[in-house]
């Protein structure tokens, strides 16, 4: 179902959200001024609200401690992680629709899609597959912060980094119909180096691709990607206990 957006903001009681079903109960709605503040985590002692809030909340912030960077870190590579999970099946899911609805044109039947139904899927595409490249991107970012406190010596992925800049500098390339390429001189512009230049071919296409459902942009290589992920995913998960948890003398022993 094509997502219509609300006719007004905040979007009117019942009105369909674009990524899951969930909606607010009937009357309930977000209190700006609720005068705490939610931990990063979700857990522990709420937080006095902001300047300007209603009322302060008697509860005070634990003490300052040893170091949070490296608990930080490891929440925002797992945060990413999934996030990169996610937007890869997302990303598979417009990109296998638009293959499909490619296809279902040809058939020239009562129910075959039309051309304008496949640009609107094609914009899924695009959209779903920059979201897959910032998720990544930051996934990397993370994960060599990490490698700072673990010790790990793993290889930065180049080309990610080299599509994130071109699509976030699309602005400024010049353009064919199909492609984008080196943009045009401009005195006033500081970077000389254009990322899109490190591309393959020196351009990015707008297009769409049949091994567009393996690769975002025919770059980012979905197994690739998720598997990166993977081990990352949980990685702020609370440790499960185990059996050496257990002290012997913490068992009940039958006959003692």
């Amino acid at each position: 179902m094509t997502y219509i957006a609300p006719p007004e903001w905040p979007p009117p009681a019942g009105w369909p959200p674009p990524s899951d079903d969930w909606t607010p109960p009937q009357g309930w709605k977000p209190d700006a001024r609720r005068p705490v503040r939610i931990p990063p985590d979700g857990h522990g002692v709420l937080l006095p609200g902001l300047p300007g809030a209603e009322e302060q909340s008697a509860l005070e912030p634990p003490a300052a401690a040893a170091d949070a960077r490296p608990g930080v870190v490891v929440r925002m590579l797992a945060m990413w992680a999934r996030s990169v999970q996610s937007d890869a099946h997302s990303y598979y899911q417009a990109a296998s629709k638009a293959a499909w609805t490619d296809r279902a044109i040809d058939y020239g039947e009562e129910w075959s899609p039309t051309e304008d139904d496949l640009a609107r899927v094609l914009e899924d595409v695009w959209v779903r597959g920059y979201r897959l490249v910032m998720s990544a991107y930051q996934m990397e970012r993370w994960s060599r912060a990490h490698q700072q406190i673990t010790g790990g010596a793993e290889e930065p992925d180049e080309r990610l980094e080299k599509l994130r800049n071109t699509i976030e500098h699309l602005d400024e390339a010049s353009f064919t119909d199909l492609v984008a390429q080196k943009g045009p001189p401009d005195p006033k512009r500081k970077r000389k180096k254009w990322s899109i230049e490190e591309l393959p071919g020196k351009e990015l296409f707008l297009g769409f691709d049949a091994g567009y459902t393996e690769a975002a942009f025919g770059l980012v290589n979905l197994r690739d990607v998720t598997e990166r992920a993977r081990p990352y995913a949980q990685l702020d998960a609370p440790d499960e206990p185990s059996f050496d948890d257990y002290e012997p003398d913490s068992y009940d022993h039958e006959g003692d």
